[in-house]
């Protein structure tokens, strides 16, 4: 009898063991949420690890706890309307993978713990770059394919169409477009005319211009002064308070300059001012002239600062101690960088140099940018702040591994 009354017992006990857990359960979720307003993303172990966090503030740590994880590749990562889009793409069959991933932000900026929606790029197009329209229409940039541009819908996640860019091509039948951008209802895409992951063609540099309307291509303009802009995976334009759109050659075209000088490659940044289809033939500016940098030199990323001031990381090759290593860890020769457009100068900031995983998280919150680095003073996300000039030699924010990109949720 008594054992039969213990054992009446136990259903009692996990009814009353599973109640007390409920109501710790409950009051765990009852307790408030601080509300992240960031994103970024980090390469370790071949993989990225997209997670949220709060703010800028002194001492701040970011963990990999609630980390989303995509393969290493070329990674996109960006916030339109009320969602987060990501993907690792796939440039000239490195790394990644063909499918886009929509995960919806919540009011505490937390991304969904499933991806909402998702969309497979069918037959290999190596898509790396997504230019946003509308709710509706989205670009899917693709390298090394069939010359073609996707267009799909970012609601539905689906192909809704595809434009035929060959006729643009040189060399190849594919003239592999580069990370464009929209401007008053036309999609401004660079061709950079690429044979490979590291080579280009001796051209003009190139944006062909399609009306988002009609999805019609209405001309392609070429500037002679710089060779294959925008490049994909690498480089992002930027828009200024007037409206003016800024494009840069990227790591491509400054590597043919530095390995084969006297070919014709050209390096650059060039403008098409608002109201206008062409490049301004007023403005051009060489990263390989200004002060701090050198054959060879680049900028990656790009963030506008305000009042003409550009901010990258500056890849300079005397800074190389370790030719032969592939992690892109080794070596830190990116500096963070200011491009003044009004002036056409450059500086380097005075921050310390970072790797090339950590070269492309670049931020303004409020008065300050941040650099997303891996340096030799330690891993996270360094300030520099535009108002006094001063930069600091420690991070503000500690990430586990060095940044490679970052957005904000608001």
């Amino acid at each position: 009898m008594r054992t039969n009354k213990f054992l009446w017992a136990l259903p009692c006990l996990t009814l009353l063991f599973a109640a007390t857990l409920s109501s710790c359960s409950e009051k765990d979720d009852d307790q408030p949420v601080n509300k992240h307003h960031f994103l970024m993303s980090a390469q370790a172990d071949n993989s990225f690890f997209i997670t949220s966090f709060e703010n800028f503030n002194e001492g701040t740590s970011v963990s990999y706890d609630k980390a989303i994880t995509l393969p290493t590749g070329h990674l996109f990562m960006e916030k339109y309307g009320k969602n987060v889009y990501l993907q690792s793409g796939s440039m000239y069959g490195f790394g990644g993978e063909q499918t886009l991933y929509k995960y919806e932000v919540n009011a505490n900026g937390q991304l969904s713990a499933q991806p909402t929606g998702k969309l497979s790029f069918p037959g290999s197009p190596n898509v790396v770059e997504i230019i946003f329209a509308s709710e509706t229409k989205a670009y899917a940039i693709t390298c090394a394919s069939r010359g073609q541009l996707i267009v799909f819908n970012p609601t539905t996640m689906s192909v809704t169409k595809e434009i035929d860019l060959s006729p643009y091509a040189e060399g190849d039948k594919d003239p592999d477009g580069g990370n464009g951008i929209v401007r008053d209802g036309k999609l401004f895409l660079p061709l950079n005319q690429a044979k490979s992951m590291k080579e280009i063609l001796v051209t003009p540099a190139q944006v062909a211009v399609i009306d988002v309307a009609t999805d019609k291509v209405e001309k392609v303009i070429k500037d002679d002064r710089a060779t294959s802009l925008g490049m994909v995976g690498h480089t992002s334009p930027v828009i200024d308070e007037a409206g003016n759109i800024y494009f840069h050659t990227g790591p491509r075209a400054a590597m043919m300059c530095q390995f084969m000088p006297g070919k014709g490659y050209k390096d650059g940044l060039l403008r098409i001012k608002k109201g206008e289809t062409e490049f301004d033939k007023d403005f051009y500016m060489s990263l390989q002239t200004t002060e701090g940098s050198e054959i060879g030199s680049y900028g990656m990323y790009m963030a506008y600062g305000g009042n003409g001031k550009i901010y990258t990381f500056l890849y300079k090759p005397s800074l190389v101690k370790d030719p032969s290593d592939q992690t892109y860890i080794v070596n830190k020769c990116y500096v963070p960088y200011e491009i003044d457009v009004n002036k056409k100068t450059g500086r380097i900031l005075p921050l310390p140099a970072s790797c090339g995983w950590a070269a492309n998280a670049i931020i303004k919150v409020g008065s300050s940018i941040y650099f997303g680095e891996h340096t030799d003073n330690g891993i996270g996300f360094y300030r520099y702040d535009m108002a006094t000039g001063k930069g600091f030699m420690q991070p503000s924010v500690k990430t586990p591994n060095g940044a490679y990109k970052v957005i904000s949720l608001d």
